[in-house]
């Protein structure tokens, strides 16, 4: 197998500094006071519930779009997990809660493990990039969603297939931003390993993976999201599970507030989920916020 160079290197001039920094950098949090976001948010927040009533108001009918109020209350029931009589026999929203938890932890572990290898070879080598990329191109021509039903009737409707779909959707993301950011790694870190003599083991370990980390953070971050959009659509199409397979029951039964109060809690999870990838973002690459300011 063959050493690809950082292609830095093979057009024997990186990325302009500034514009490469932004590739993989961090924004910098420090503009905007946390009063003012805070201010921003209860703005914005005031004027999509005001929207939305006028919406409910405007349909007159709380079977199609329930109001803020129905679907907090509903909202509250299904927290104290009260699910109404003609919805009898769903599972309750903490059970449901952690069912779903489970697959997006599941299926988003899969996709780190698997994809930030596959992603360093594929920038590295040439031969594992012409077997990777053609896949990649593949599966992002084709809806995953229309992969679904080939899952359900090959493995049936299952907690593994949940995961799977989970795993699919995220997957690819890291082997995107993994592969970029080993190609797009900075020429002077290349030099500096051909300079001491470093074996191929100790480039990708000590020069490599440091050097793309920053990218492969960032497609962490961009695949939980589509995790969570995995799971809930693996269990609201396939086994009627977890929060998506709620949804779905309350959908049929014309519980429309319940329906919306879990479509509130899955958008709540996955606000929360996705703090966490930002997070670790910061902590790890805080002297990149250092080098925006100093630019500035």
């Amino acid at each position: 197998m063959v050493l690809l160079i950082p292609k830095s290197l093979e057009e024997g001039e990186g990325l302009p500094e500034a514009e490469a920094e932004t590739a993989t950098g961090i924004e910098n949090p420090s503009g905007i006071s946390f009063q003012k976001k805070l201010i921003a948010f209860i703005v914005s927040f005031s004027v999509f519930l005001l929207l939305w009533q006028l919406v409910a108001n405007e349909s007159g009918n709380s079977l199609i779009v329930a109001g803020p109020l129905p679907v907090f209350q509903s909202l509250v029931n299904l927290l104290q997990n009260h699910i109404p009589l003609i919805a009898r026999g769903a599972e309750t929203a903490d059970s449901a809660i952690l069912e779903t938890l489970e697959v997006i932890v599941l299926g988003f572990a899969l996709s780190v493990v698997v994809g930030i290898p596959i992603g360093i070879a594929a920038g590295l080598y040439r031969s594992v990039e012409g077997v990777v990329e053609p896949w990649v191109s593949v599966v992002y021509s084709i809806p995953i969603v229309a992969l679904v039903p080939v899952i359900y009737y090959g493995i049936g409707a299952s907690f593994t297939a949940d995961v799977l779909i989970a795993f699919l959707f995220s997957v690819f993301t890291i082997i995107i931003n993994t592969q970029n950011g080993v190609r797009y790694m900075s020429n002077s870190l290349a030099e500096v390993g051909r300079t001491y003599g470093a074996t191929s083991w100790q480039f990708i370990t000590k020069i490599v993976v440091p050097a793309s980390t920053p990218d492969m953070v960032t497609g962490m971050r961009i695949a939980v999201g589509r995790a969570i959009l995995g799971a809930v659509l693996a269990e609201a199409l396939i086994g009627e599970t977890g929060l998506g397979g709620l949804m779905m029951i309350f959908q049929a039964t014309f519980s429309t507030s319940y329906m919306m109060a879990a479509v509130v809690l899955i958008a709540i999870m996955g606000i929360l989920v996705l703090q966490v990838p930002k997070i670790l973002e910061h902590r790890l690459f805080k002297w990149k916020e250092t080098e925006r300011l100093a630019r500035m």
